[in-house]
């Protein structure tokens, strides 16, 4: 208690540096709670900027983003090795850096504007612990609710952006997402009043003159989701010339479930009969394939399962049950037996297989056997935390076009 007392005359006095020199001396598996909490104090206190976060480095995410565009594979990347060094450096808790409302504003936003439904699922996860420093901030609503929704949790989506436009009716994009989801659950007076609130703030805006015209249209919420924020990204988008239509088609699919098409995956694979667990954030099941439990895990939700299509997914069946992929000899190597199959949004696939006293390792098809029956097998090195999501536009630091505000 000695030291939290000094440090105390420190904040006082405004000598953080020396709380920092204080409290760094001490091991990191030495310190307690309080301690750990008074060092975040006083880095975000040098910081000036009420977050974990410095000037420079909100400076540096800044960066990433071009306007119309951004690398917000990078900007991820960038947060993720900033609070891992932070926690590894003692500077900072994962704790204290998952409630920071400036690291949860733009994890929100890098995961957003990189539209699959494996980053929107990580945004949504992430901010929940940073919601009780965000009174006040539309933004974080918004970002918040955007994510809920690409996750298909509509009503927790609805909930959070009426809740935003109450903590700050000022913000403009939480009315236009407000809009968009009023509309659905079928209140179109409210969605238009939402986009007469938007109009105020800014008038003439591309996006609201847009939802206006759908909302009195009765477009779905998909039809109304699928716009750039840019009037000329969005146009190129509008007449089927964007590069990135059909991943963005494969985010909307995540939204809502097609109930005819989920009731047929069950008819087919009885999930409920094998461990079956749902948007967690996958789908995943212990499928017997000749007396051997195999993980089969579709690296989606069930919205996106949903849209699979009945012929596929019946084929996928048939080949699980004959066997063909049961085993594996990679040359000059032990065989392996089938332990798992990972199936993405595009259908095309991972085999997952165990050797005796080894690791797991991922198998290809020859290529005289690929798409065979609708199915295209990839080789994707080790597996993953996350799953088959676009690995290569994060790693790649790829330009995305932008959906999201930095504001």
């Amino acid at each position: 208690m000695e030291v939290l007392k000094q440090c105390q005359l420190w904040f006082e006095q405004d000598e953080f540096q020396k709380v920092i020199d204080a409290l760094e001396a001490i091991p990191a598996g030495e310190r307690t709670p309080e301690m750990d909490s008074e060092l975040a104090k006083a880095y975000m206190a040098i910081a000036d900027t009420g977050s974990l976060l410095s000037a420079e480095d909100i400076e540096t995410l800044a960066s990433f983003d071009d306007g119309v565009s951004g690398y917000f594979g990078k900007m991820l990347r960038w947060l993720e090795d900033f609070i891992k060094s932070g926690v590894e450096e003692g500077r900072f808790t994962e704790k204290q850096a998952r409630q920071d409302l400036q690291i949860a504003l733009w994890y929100a936003f890098a995961c957003n504007n990189l539209d699959d439904y494996i980053h929107y699922y990580q945004a949504a996860e992430w901010m929940k612990d940073s919601e009780k420093n965000a009174a006040g901030c539309g933004t974080w609503y918004y970002r918040y609710s955007v994510a809920l929704m690409y996750c298909g949790r509509l009503e927790e989506a609805l909930e959070y952006a009426e809740r935003g436009a109450l903590e700050e009716p000022d913000y403009p994009w939480i009315w236009l997402h407000l809009g968009k989801l009023r509309a659905h659950f079928g209140d179109k007076s409210g969605a238009l009043d939402a986009v007469k609130q938007g109009l105020k703030l800014e008038p003439g805006d591309y996006e609201f003159l847009t939802l206006k015209k759908e909302i009195k249209a009765g477009a779905t919420l998909e039809q109304m989701e699928y716009h750039w924020i840019n009037p000329d990204a969005d146009q190129t988008l509008q007449q089927g010339l964007d590069k990135d239509a059909d991943d963005k088609q494969r985010a909307l699919a995540c939204i809502r479930a097609d109930e005819a098409g989920l009731a047929e995956f069950y008819e087919l694979f009885h999930p409920e009969r094998y461990d079956y667990e749902k948007n967690n954030p996958f789908c995943r099941l212990l499928y017997p394939v000749k007396g051997h439990p195999v993980e089969l895990t579709f690296c989606m939700n069930e919205a996106g399962l949903s849209k699979m299509g009945t012929d596929w997914l019946r084929q996928l069946k048939g080949r699980l049950a004959s066997g063909e992929w049961l085993t594996y000899t990679p040359e000059g190597e032990p065989e392996g037996v089938l332990r798992g199959v990972l199936v993405n949004q595009t259908r095309r696939m991972g085999l997952i297989y165990q050797q005796p006293g080894g690791g797991p390792v991922c198998s290809d098809l020859p290529e005289s056997r690929r798409d065979q029956g609708g199915c295209r097998l990839v080789l994707g090195g080790q597996p993953r935390a996350g799953g088959l999501h676009r690995g290569g536009d994060v790693c790649s630091g790829a330009a995305h076009p932008k959906r999201l505000r930095q504001v």
